[in-house]
């Protein structure tokens, strides 16, 4: 055995270790000394890419296997197969690229006895680069060989460095990617947590301010329906009107909310498209009286009178556009036209375009006139007042009926928006009168109706003030209610007396309504009862519904309370 290296290279001062550290280094693995002579000899002035070579000798498998381990940079072996035994080379070769995982190195097979291991299998078996008989290997082949392996190696180790780059950018970019999804979840959760906040602050809001609204609007409009001189009446319409303003205000934010949350629904029933109109502008007529404006509307005799869509949702699109076009419009008139934009057989595209005589629209500020608490400028909010949600809320509304809204200067003067819907045709009006008009002696004669039934009416109210509403607003249909603090006082009376029905407020002390509620409905309890159930809340979103009708309630009012929708609703529950 000879462990020494044969280096062919200047070695002369401090240049040695430099030259030794950068030759190519080439393994020699064959048990014939004369072979190693040849090898060296045949490579003494051989250089690569300015490297020269520095030989390592091993006499058996085993013994290169140990100078593996002492030099894993080795760029290639010269392995012979016959060597402690027949296939000791082969064997070598399957050791390191197996074992050691060792890929780069390059093989050369070098054998006197090709019979051992045929060209055909050794290659594709052992992976290695080439196959040589020793007889064949000429010191000018050589040369060629060891350059072309050197060559191979020189890439695979680029390769190899490419690999082990990407393979750590793959992994960097792997904890970034977690990292990330970490972020991801705690700022959902974050923004959850932030929604569930902004849903409670705007339910606790619309709850502490349509409480006192409640009183604030039914006293008033008792107060205009009183005889007053034309002074006390003034003051009565403004408080009406400031409180009817306060509402609006309220119920666009939670308009927006609910648009924002994804949770706003759509109801789907007949309606008269021209009752929609003349309901839409009758809220108007008096304030464009009072400002000298003509108020009109046309509808498209090909437009189907009665369509089948959510009435509420498009009738606010219209009050909003209307209401905008008086607001800003100090002469002239406001126009209203419901037109058939397309026939989609199963649907329409409903058009609904309203025109005023105002100032027009401001070019500059056109492009964000839908945004949210947009205004044309400081002046204007200063002057007309609003939050700037209206036009908001509309174009979010059009968009989820499947159209879209639009706005334009007219050429002779003016705004003009446009709104189109997709809307469901129906076979037939379902009962429904074609612009009818509502009739107010409708109302007055369910107001007969209920006071002639003279139903047992019980209430639970913790505000006095609201108290005090619903009784006076009760005692004008000719009732005389029984009233009570909370639902523990509904279930002790309820356990006394018979009632037709309780008009019940959601948030009580002691016990509130949606407890009761579920007291009251569950079989097992002595006070289980059919009895018609009103929801008097000032909660408004579209859950706190939901959680009334889930709790037992059968009907929910929201305050402020109209005082037809309460006529209305009790001449329901009572079948009247």
């Amino acid at each position: 055995m000879n462990d020494g290296f044969l280096t062919f290279v200047e070695e002369s001062g401090s240049g040695t270790k430099k030259s030794l550290a950068r030759s190519w280094k080439i393994m020699v693995i064959d048990d014939e000394k004369s072979i190693h002579d040849i090898t060296s000899l045949s490579l003494k002035e051989f250089t690569y890419e300015g490297r020269g070579v520095r030989f390592i000798n091993a006499y058996s498998a085993q013994e290169a296997k140990a100078c593996l381990v002492n030099h894993p940079d080795t760029a290639l072996m010269l392995v012979d197969v016959v060597m402690e035994s027949e296939d000791a080379g082969l064997k070598l070769v399957q050791y390191v690229r197996e074992s050691m995982g060792n890929q780069l190195i390059q093989v050369v097979i070098r054998t006197g006895q090709p019979g051992y291991a045929p060209e055909e299998q050794v290659i594709s078996k052992y992976r290695i680069n080439s196959y040589f008989s020793k007889t064949e290997v000429t010191s000018k082949k050589l040369v060629s060989l060891v350059t072309t392996s050197l060559r191979t190696y020189q890439l695979a180790l680029a390769l190899n460095r490419e690999l082990g780059m990407r393979r750590k950018a793959e992994k960097e970019l792997r904890r970034l990617n977690r990292n990330l999804e970490k972020q991801i979840a705690e700022r959902t959760r974050e923004l959850f947590r932030a929604d569930q906040m902004k849903n409670q602050f705007l339910a606790n809001m619309s709850h502490e301010i349509r409480t006192p609204m409640n009183g604030i609007m039914t006293m008033a409009g008792m107060l205009l329906e009183e005889p007053l001189d034309e002074k006390q009446r003034e003051y009565a319409g403004i408080i009406h009107s400031s409180a009817d303003t306060l509402l609006t205000l309220i119920n666009d934010i939670l308009d927006l909310s609910k648009i924002e949350a994804g949770r706003i629904e759509f109801e789907a029933r007949p309606f008269s498209m021209g009752r929609l109109i003349h309901d839409t502008l009758a809220i108007f007529r008096i304030k464009a009286n009072e400002k000298g404006l003509a108020l009109d509307a046309v509808i498209d005799p090909d437009l189907p009178e009665t369509l089948s869509g959510d009435e509420v949702r498009i009738k606010q699109i219209l009050v909003n556009l209307v209401g905008n076009a008086i607001k800003f419009t100090d002469n002239g008139c406001v126009s209203v036209r419901a037109f058939l934009d397309e026939d989609l057989k199963s649907c329409v595209r409903l058009g609904l375009r309203v025109s005023d005589t105002g100032p027009g629209i401001n070019e500059a500020t056109k492009i964000k006139l839908f945004d949210k608490f947009s205004q044309q400028d400081a002046s204007t909010t200063r002057k007309y007042g609003g939050t700037g949600l209206g036009l908001a809320i509309t174009k979010q509304l059009a968009l989820l009926m499947d159209g879209d809204i639009d706005a334009r200067n007219r050429p002779e003067g003016g705004a003009e928006f446009t709104v189109n819907l997709t809307i469901q045709k129906v076979a037939d009006s379902d009962g429904v009168e074609p612009g009818a008009a509502p009739d107010e002696s409708e109302t007055e004669d369910l107001r007969n109706r209920v006071r002639t039934r003279a139903p047992r009416i019980l209430v639970a109210e913790d505000n006095p003030i609201n108290q005090k509403v619903i009784r006076l607003l009760l005692e004008k249909m000719g009732l005389a209610p029984d009233i009570v603090d909370n639902g523990q006082e509904v279930l002790e009376k309820l356990a006394n007396t018979s009632y037709d029905v309780l008009i019940m407020d959601v948030q009580m002390p002691l016990l509130d309504g949606l407890a009761t509620a579920r007291i009251i409905r569950d079989p097992s309890t002595a006070v289980y009862s059919t009895l018609p159930i009103i929801a008097l809340t000032a909660l408004a979103m579209t859950e706190d519904a939901v959680a009334c009708r889930k709790a037992g309630m059968d009907y929910v009012l929201t305050k402020p309370v109209h005082p037809r929708k309460l006529v209305q609703t009790l001449a329901k529950v009572l079948g009247i």
